[in-house]
């Protein structure tokens, strides 16, 4: 397998965000906030401080009550520049306020090649530079499945569950720790690290990965960086394939707002 191809499939799989690149189904991204009761009005308590045992559900409920994000993820380390893929940034839109049917926008520049990629009712526009003179191919699901070489595509428009994908990492933690502050975007962030086995994590995230892609793979060092509200504000995920190592560092941002993802206009598509 090509090397921009191992990375493609790690990011579809969700591995390269550790299962945070899906939003929930609720109608608010205030829906996490519960209003204080008679007993407590007036008094502010801290929030419960985050272990290990209850990482998977604060951090999955968190996620659960937002619809949209923003996600800019860069790779760095030996993998990613033998892949060509380091040093630029990925920056992804996704929407799901409709869960059957939601709306992605994200771009990405493999080994030279600029690919867009726009999900819209449950259709597919794909951009391939100058192989698509700079416009867009149109596909059904069905369409890109059939194509082996266009299935990682779908894979990433997917809109996962992120507290079913944090609960397939639950068992493979060898080790948590509460690791310091932080600031992004502006922000105190609070960090854990966590150390993962790959052979023992399950679920979606695993499920769509060749089985030759996890035995190559070493333990991953995952550091979170929450919010004030238990969201990530950033993941950075260092892992160790075949001897090279990858890093991928994602920030996330926009939480609830209106992203504005439409399809492309007619005159920017092409019959493939």
């Amino acid at each position: 397998m090509r090397i921009s191809q191992r990375i493609v499939s790690l990011a579809a799989a969700g591995l390269l965000t550790v299962g945070l690149a899906g939003c929930g189904a609720a109608t608010d991204d205030t829906a996490s906030d519960t209003a204080p009761d008679a007993a407590s009005e007036g008094t502010e308590q801290a929030p419960a401080e985050i272990t290990q045992a209850t990482f998977v559900e604060r951090v999955g409920a968190a996620q659960e009550s937002a619809t949209t994000m923003h996600i800019e993820s860069t790779y760095s380390g030996a993998l990613a520049e033998a892949g060509g893929m380091a040093g630029g940034s990925i920056p992804m839109d996704v929407d799901a306020t409709d869960p059957e049917s939601p709306r992605m926008s994200m771009s990405m520049d493999v080994e030279g090649m600029e690919l867009s990629m726009i999900v819209v009712d449950k259709i597919y526009y794909i951009s391939m530079g100058e192989l698509t003179e700079g416009k867009y191919i149109k596909a059904t699901e069905e369409e890109l499945m059939s194509d082996p070489a266009m299935g990682s595509f779908q894979s990433m428009s997917d809109a996962p569950d992120p507290k079913a994908q944090l609960e397939g990492f639950q068992d493979a933690i060898v080790s948590f720790e509460a690791s310091g502050t932080d600031t992004v975007g502006g922000a105190e962030v609070d960090l854990y690290t966590l150390v993962l086995d790959p052979a023992k994590v399950t679920g979606p995230q695993v499920e769509q990965l060749d089985p030759e892609m996890l035995d190559a793979m070493g333990e991953m060092t995952v550091v979170y960086a929450l919010d004030e509200a238990d969201r990530p504000a950033r993941v950075e995920v260092t892992m160790d394939i075949d001897g090279q190592e990858l890093v991928s560092t994602s920030e996330f941002s926009r939480w609830g707002e209106d992203l504005g993802i439409e399809a492309p206009p007619a005159d920017q598509i092409v019959e493939q």
